[in-house]
């Protein structure tokens, strides 16, 4: 993530923003209360984290961040008794095989060059009939001047996601929306 753009997705107004409009849509699409082992994939500086952590109280959350300094924060500002932050790459997870019942991304696979890479991670690492659930943001949204302040790297929109899931062995549950768009799929 460039300087101005990690400003942004950690500063006070982005914290709100997620707090009481994005999580809130996404535990409804979610519906149903998450128990087990977690991957969060993009973690940042934990802020996502904590909204997970504090939904799900049952839920043992494994969070990580390609990014050292935003996982030395998170680390910093650990207050939760279910997560765990470290430093991880998505398109090279260093967990065995089956490890999670659920994985979580949350508006990070724009930011991952090699994103169709990490599907097949998330694949490998959650168990048989576990769940991955997605929130991203389409192409669309990346229109001139945003992709300026904000360069993803890489662009897709719920349809090309949700085909990459598909080729890589996952069963779509459910999907909505379309420039933010949420996405259940299960590993069969």
């Amino acid at each position: 993530m460039y300087k101005f753009e990690k400003f942004f997705v950690n500063s006070a107004f982005c914290n709100f923003f997620h707090k009481r409009m994005i999580f809130p849509s996404f535990f409804r699409f979610i519906n149903k209360n998450l128990a087990g082992k977690a991957l969060e994939i993009g973690c940042g500086i934990g802020k996502t984290t904590n909204l997970l952590a504090k939904n799900y109280s049952k839920l043992m959350i494994t969070a990580i961040d390609y990014d050292k300094e935003q996982i030395g924060i998170a680390k910093k500002n650990k207050k939760l008794k279910n997560a765990k932050f470290q430093q991880g790459d998505a398109t090279i997870l260093k967990f065995k095989n089956s490890s999670f019942d659920y994985v979580i991304e949350t508006n990070t696979f724009h930011h991952i060059k090699n994103y169709p890479k990490a599907i097949k991670e998330i694949y490998r690492v959650i168990k048989k009939n576990g769940l991955f659930y997605a929130m991203d943001i389409s192409k669309y949204i990346f229109i001139w001047p945003l992709r300026i302040f904000f360069p993803p790297e890489s662009y897709f929109t719920k349809k090309e996601f949700i085909r990459n899931l598909e080729n890589n062995g996952f069963r779509i549950e459910k999907s909505k929306g379309n420039l933010l768009f949420y996405v259940a799929a299960r590993k069969v």
